[in-house]
């Protein structure tokens, strides 16, 4: 049956519009985001008190991502950046959480004032339809990078659009996730033969990376977007500013094409994220590779055991019918290695699992990324620093840029000790995307922690919001004990034992598969005495 869509007008309620907020913050989709959430709220608050003049980049920055005085919007692109983010995944909520809820809110194109309205019935499409359009694409996102438009009116700047091209082509190309082709010399040549939409659908590409530039005497000015050709919808777009001359135009090149690709094709980034959704509730019998990563990552990023169990089933769905699959192994191997560090049952076999497995997908492919990623977390579970150390170099060496896999390295650093590097690398991801696995947490928590700051530790901990996982309830007692907040480190206990009945006799060992630092370790250990444990 076809649903038509339908006109409403009508006064909401600010409870309801406030109520609406909280649900959206308490949603799968935004439980994790907690800097989008105050965004959203922070906006929403200002409009309900008739301060829509206020929203603007500049009040934006300060109030919500505590930038200084100083802060310029026009030089630094990180409101805009998380504008179009909070767009989008108030997009995904509404297609899939949202989709029957009564109030719809929505962050317009070119401005931060929210628009907010009761929901209208959306208008479906057939089933055979939505089926046939889908069945030209694979399921392996493939995208193709075209050449940006010259926009100065000058043909002398033509290397400026495609040198940014380039960059972007060479900085996707380090997503394994992603096939990308290049058609920067296809589209420069603007060809009336040439209709690069069907050339790129004959080859399965689904998605389009376009854009522009334009300059001026002291600016260069980048316009991007990313075309989703089963429905041709623009599903991203954003312009990047920077301040140009004759000696940094290769920095200013290298700088854009990696925020727009880490936006575009990072594990938890555009693609992935829209594609999650659509394939979230495929049949495993015939689960392939990709189906499988993307169950992984959102395992990654939720931590809960219904999470894991779906990841495990797609995994092993994916192995079943792809063994050669160096990915597939290599994951199979970090999934095994997590659950022999969290002591769950099966952990001993889980040890060798992880050992297999990885082994495997070093054999299979020893140039992938992902894979050396993986090998390192089986060397750093196994007290091999030496090799955990050269792994982690060839993988920085190699550019490895990706949330995901960058971010883990740079924690394992942080708890094998090399806090200086570690917890800066930590510090870049986690200010620059608002999805990452909240674990991360765990390596700045410690890095206060050990220092003996101890509020700030609280600040990390209470990040750390990973229910499943006894480690989360762990710090937080540790961390109150030092503090002397005993009623809170009580409830921490409480919860810890819950998850972990055999803790207290097994807590050195527990703390020390993660922690490499005794001194830590017997930190650690001290937190908890005074939360009132016995270990």
């Amino acid at each position: 049956m076809v649903k038509m869509k339908t006109s409403k007008t009508a006064v909401i309620e600010e409870s309801l519009i406030i109520k609406q907020v909280e649900k959206i913050c308490s949603s799968n989709e935004f439980i994790t985001k907690e800097l989008l959430c105050r965004f959203l709220s922070y906006i929403i608050s200002e409009h309900l008190a008739g301060r829509d003049n206020n929203l603007k980049g500049y009040t934006i920055g300060v109030n919500v991502f505590n930038r200084d005085e100083d802060f310029d919007p026009g030089q630094d692109a990180l409101v805009r950046i998380n504008a179009g983010r909070l767009r989008r995944f108030l997009d995904l909520y509404y297609l899939k959480e949202g989709k029957k809820d009564p109030v719809r809110i929505e962050i317009p194109k070119g401005a931060y004032t929210p628009k907010i309205n009761l929901n209208p019935n959306t208008e479906m499409v057939s089933e055979n339809e939505t089926v046939k359009v889908k069945s030209s694409f694979d399921a392996e996102p493939k995208i193709a990078v075209l050449s940006f438009l010259n926009l100065t009116g000058n043909p002398e700047n033509d290397y400026l659009a495609q040198g940014i091209c380039e960059e972007i082509s060479v900085e996707l190309t380090r997503y394994e996730d992603l096939s990308v082709y290049n058609f920067n010399i296809l589209s420069a040549k603007k060809s009336k033969d040439h209709n690069l939409k069907k050339i790129a659908k004959k080859r399965g590409v689904r998605f389009i990376l376009e854009g522009a530039v334009n300059k001026s005497d002291k600016q260069i000015k980048v316009l991007a977007r990313l075309i989703d050709l089963m429905d041709e919808k623009q599903i991203w777009a954003q312009s990047y500013t920077r301040e140009f001359n004759s000696s940094n135009i290769f920095d200013i090149q290298e700088s854009i094409a990696k925020e727009i690709s880490n936006i575009v094709g990072s594990e938890f980034g555009i693609i992935p994220q829209n594609l999650t959704h659509e394939f979230f509730n495929q049949d495993y019998k015939d689960m392939n590779v990709y189906l499988a990563v993307l169950k992984y990552y959102y395992f990654q990023i939720h931590m809960t055991r219904e999470a894991g169990e779906t990841a495990y089933e797609a995994l092993t769905k994916a192995y079943e019918n792809e063994p050669e699959s160096a990915t597939i192994n290599a994951l199979l191997g970090a999934f095994h290695g997590n659950r022999y560090a969290l002591d769950l049952p099966g952990a001993a076999e889980s040890y060798n699992l992880q050992e297999q497995f990885t082994k495997r997908a070093m054999a299979l492919k020893p140039e992938s990324l992902l894979v050396n990623s993986a090998f390192a977390f089986k060397c750093f579970l196994q007290n091999d620093k030496e090799r955990f150390y050269q792994l982690v170099e060839k993988c920085l060496s190699a550019g490895l840029n990706t949330t995901l896999r960058l971010g883990t390295i740079a924690f394992y650093l942080c708890l094998c000790g090399d806090w200086g590097k570690g917890k800066k690398l930590l510090d870049n991801i986690m200010d620059r995307n608002t999805a990452y696995p909240l674990y991360f947490h765990g390596g700045t928590m410690l890095y206060y922690y050990r220092n003996g700051e101890y509020e700030r530790a609280l600040i990390e901990a209470i990040k750390y919001n990973l229910p499943a996982v006894f480690w989360s309830p762990m710090l937080k007692a540790a961390v109150h004990g030092q503090l002397g907040n005993l009623n809170d480190a009580k409830t921490n206990v409480t919860e810890l034992i819950k998850l972990k009945p055999d803790f207290e006799s097994k807590a050195r060992y527990l703390i020390s598969i993660f922690v490499k630092e005794d001194n830590l370790v017997s930190h650690i250990l001290e937190g908890l005495r005074r939360a009132g444990m016995n270990v």
